[in-house]
């Protein structure tokens, strides 16, 4: 659409000056509501992206402007379940069917990832980190929510921990920190993320602290070293260790988290 009317703004078809600008004006308006509606439907699925917790509206809208574009349960449910993002996966593995499956990880249900072995839950996200790496995203908005996606990725699999028998829990874990830093040879800096969300995922046992340790001289080391492709991703890394040193720092570190 937006194609055809650029065409259009070109032609001489258009007509007089005045009428050029009124389409021009018309489409800057509908290319501001599809990101109004898509930005709304985001938040109705699955909360403030970049802020969970946070709503991207203004509490000052009336409910008419707040109301406009949501998006209603009908339309919610006719949106692929887990299995189909799968599914999806399965069959065309790239950049973004491997974002869409990191997500689709932590949905409810009898298939549920989180009711499968942690261990499972890890190499299906190697696969996934595999296919982000071989199709790298140059848009800083896309490269946004892949990185998000890896952060979420390990919720779901500190959530299958937690699961598991406590006398088995830190054995697990120590397992799971291995093979992640395992994938620093293949998928470089996407490795060091995975930690860093991990670390920050966990909650405050003190018998993890040894591995979190772990996980910050790992990420620290990779600093020291140049192993990290972005500066970028190295202080999101280190951040999030921080995040995760300071929570009982300070009690308003950890709402900021939260």
């Amino acid at each position: 659409g937006l194609d055809f009317a650029a065409q259009l703004l070109k032609s001489h078809d258009v007509g007089t000056c005045s009428n050029t600008k009124d389409v021009a004006k018309d489409i800057l308006h509908s290319v501001s509501k599809l990101f109004r509606t898509l930005l709304l439907f985001e938040d109705e699925v699955h909360g403030s992206f970049l802020f969970r917790g946070l709503s991207i509206r203004n509490p000052k809208v009336g409910p008419s402007m707040t109301n406009e574009g949501r998006v209603s349960k009908a339309g919610i449910s006719q949106l692929p379940d887990a299995v189909d993002v799968k599914n999806m996966f399965e069959e065309d593995p790239r950049s973004a069917s491997a974002i869409a499956f990191l997500y689709a990880m932590g949905s409810t249900g009898s298939n549920s990832s989180t009711s499968q072995p942690t261990s499972e839950l890890v190499l299906q996200i190697s696969e996934c980190f595999y296919d982000l790496l071989n199709e790298p995203l140059v848009d800083p908005a896309f490269q946004a929510v892949q990185t998000c996606s890896m952060m979420y990725s390990m919720d779901v699999v500190w959530a299958s921990m937690e699961q598991a028998e406590e006398s088995t829990k830190h054995t697990l874990f120590n397992q799971v920190v291995s093979d992640v830093e395992g994938w620093a040879s293949n998928s470089g800096e996407y490795a060091y993320v995975a930690l860093a969300a991990l670390a920050l995922a966990v909650d405050d046992d003190p018998q993890l602290w040894s591995f979190i340790t772990k996980i910050q001289n790992t990420i620290l080391g990779g600093s020291d070293n140049y192993l990290f492709a972005s500066e970028d991703a190295m202080v999101l890394c280190v951040g999030m260790v921080a995040a995760k040193l300071s929570r009982t720092a300070d009690a308003r570190v950890s709402d900021l988290i939260d």
